[in-house]
């Protein structure tokens, strides 16, 4: 049986992060020209803290707009962090992951280091792809084996017929 396949195969590189100092403004234009739905937020010590997420810039916009202010670090609007992945993680984990919070892209941490991003779509791509697989296996054994042959009941009932007497036969089926 294939393997579950694990995060490093279907993760993307981290190309993008955020400090938490960072002008949000700044960061909104930036978030928007993404294709991420989020991009990790570091602190000082280049530890990743939160998630800016495209929920999080609409929020801020609205919020800027009733309140007739803007400004701000990322810091202050982002979303905290309390899961992540790592790139030795399988899919069916990280998948796990993924019902434990409201994100659709999740920072992929080796140790303390930010080493890429996973998006869901990545995640159920991932597991089709091993689907796939596991049923073509599963196929080429049931169709390929040597002498593979599924007993029927039918089958099952000729042999005994066929080696037994009459009256044997009248034993093995006699209703009590």
């Amino acid at each position: 049986m294939p393997k579950t396949p694990i995060v490093r195969k279907y993760m993307k590189r981290a190309s993008r992060a955020f400090h938490v100092d960072d002008d949000m403004g700044k960061a909104m234009s930036t978030l928007s020209r993404s294709s991420f739905a989020a991009i990790p937020v570091i602190d000082d010590d280049g530890l990743v803290v939160g998630l800016l997420t495209e929920k999080d810039v609409v929020r801020t916009i609205i919020q800027w707009a009733y309140d007739q202010r803007a400004g701000g670090g990322v810091g202050n609007y982002m979303s905290l962090l309390e899961v992540m992945v790592t790139p030795d993680m399988d899919l069916l984990t990280a998948a796990r992951a993924f019902l434990e919070c409201n994100f659709s892209c999740l920072p992929v941490m080796d140790g303390d280091r930010l080493v890429g991003r996973l998006t869901r779509h990545n995640v159920l791509k991932g597991i089709e792809k091993w689907a796939t697989e596991i049923n073509k296996e599963r196929e080429k054994r049931l169709t390929t084996a040597p002498g593979h042959e599924r007993p029927t009941a039918i089958e099952e009932l000729q042999k005994i017929a066929s080696s037994h007497s009459r009256d044997e036969l009248s034993q093995i089926f006699r209703k009590h």
